[in-house]
């Protein structure tokens, strides 16, 4: 049996920076990551570009080739840990084999949700989170099909737009109201809906799909909740995802709608660490644990996760939700509160012909912002969220275009401009130690 000083449960980006955070501080420790898909480390949110032929094959992977033998990282690809026990401190895989550990992290991502629509068992279907999704695609796409796709999230509307993009017809079905109901407000979901409808992808919402009906091999037909039906030769299901907590749960860890972690990303089990889509950690803005299912919060929490699995002891700060996306040409920005839950917010809108901005705040504290078609200056709008800044003086050029630091109380100017030096001399002291 295998024994590892550090183990890994994952291959995204919450492992893979774990990793990284790991060899800065412990060069020698033996590592083993353990995963259920084939692949290096390849990037999920580039996957909608590859079936568009926006990018090649290669263009997908995280890292280069030599990355585990360079990291001296024992790689277990398509080994599928199905068990983990916290008292032994082992881990057990799908092919029975074994390993110890004297730290794990659990990066195990998320997985498609499935509402309990009748007939799904009978179809044929894509979920389009995985490279395998990408590559079957690609396959039924060699000639003209009908696409449907059923959920209209950020995971079904790249879908839909890649789908186009190899000259699929394109229907897409949503339940709520709009488009991207959770990353948007309702003027930026009809922008991107907009978008859609003029490159002629048929967007259907507030109606829910009631039945499924196979028809030999991919096809198939959809009856919707009013009785029409949508016939396709490609069916893609984007409901919606949750959390992988399985193993956690398991083993006895709270998962309560995710793996529960402390500031230092480790679970209830003191030498057990959870990072990524799974995790429920600290929003900033909420001011409470939350999952926030994005590729750079989970690279962050794995950065931490690996620092204190290393003995940094090291807390997390703190992330928001942030969603920067591009649907046809409109680039669309969103981080903290976008639709805020009761009149407790003020909401400041500007609308002109370079697009829509939104700003949400709650008493003098920017907590959420909102940008579609021009979205300079967003970078500046998500560290003030993300700092809790005061800008009771900046409230009426927030949404300015020429919006910048000058915008900035002279005290927030002068640290940011220190901060930004002395991180220069330090990059620069590097440089020369390194000669």
């Amino acid at each position: 049996m295998e024994t590892y000083d550090y183990a890994v449960v994952g291959n995204s980006a919450a492992a893979i920076n774990a990793i990284d955070a790991i060899r800065e501080r412990d060069p020698e420790g033996s590592i083993g990551l353990f995963c259920e898909e084939k692949y290096r480390c390849y990037s999920r949110p580039l996957i909608s570009y590859l079936v568009a032929g926006e990018i090649r094959a290669r263009g997908m992977y995280y890292r280069p080739a030599n990355y585990y033998q360079r990291m001296k990282v024992d790689f277990h690809p398509g080994e599928r840990v199905v068990s983990i026990s916290p008292a032994r401190k082992t881990l057990t895989t799908a092919g029975k084999a074994k390993a110890r550990w004297r730290r794990l992290l659990l990066a195990t991502g998320f997985a498609p949700f499935f509402p309990p629509i009748e007939g799904l068992e009978e179809v044929a279907y894509i979920t389009f989170i995985s490279w395998d999704d990408a590559k079957r695609m690609l396959g039924l796409t060699s000639r003209k099909v009908n696409a449907l796709v059923i959920g209209a999230g950020l995971i079904g509307m790249k879908a839909a737009e890649a789908l186009h993009a190899r000259g699929a017809e394109v229907t897409v079905v949503e339940k709520l109201d709009r488009v991207l109901p959770l990353a948007l407000d309702e003027r930026a979901s009809d922008l991107v809906a907009e978008r859609c409808r003029e490159a002629h992808i048929d967007i259907i919402t507030g109606l829910s799909v009631s039945r499924l009906e196979g028809r030999g091999g991919n096809k198939g037909m959809a009856v919707l909740e009013d009785g029409a039906n949508l016939h396709f030769d490609l069916l893609v299901m984007a409901v919606g995802v949750r959390p992988r907590t399985e193993l956690a749960a398991a083993a006895g860890l709270p998962c309560e709608r995710g793996m529960e972690v402390d500031e230092y990303q480790r679970t209830a089990s003191r030498d057990i660490y959870a990072a990524g889509d799974a995790v429920k950690a600290m929003d900033v803005v909420l001011g409470e644990p939350s999952i926030n299912a994005l590729w750079p919060v989970a690279a962050l929490q794995g950065k931490y996760a690996g620092m204190n699995m290393a003995g940094e002891e090291t807390p997390y700060p703190g992330c928001n939700s942030m969603n920067a996306v591009e649907f046809f040409g409109l680039p669309v920005l969103s981080a903290g509160i976008v639709n805020p839950p009761d009149r407790g917010y003020q909401v400041i809108t500007r609308r002109d012909d370079t697009g829509y901005r939104k700003a949400v705040l709650q008493g003098d504290v920017l907590v959420g912002m909102l940008m579609a078609g021009r979205i300079e200056r967003a970078g500046i709008l998500t560290s003030l969220i993300q700092e809790k800044a005061n800008v009771k003086r900046m409230k009426k050029s927030l949404l300015d275009e020429g919006f910048g630091h000058i915008n900035l109380p002279p005290a927030v100017r002068k640290e940011r401009i220190e901060g930004a030096v002395a991180g220069l001399k330090l990059t620069q002291d590097a440089k020369t130690r390194g000669g």
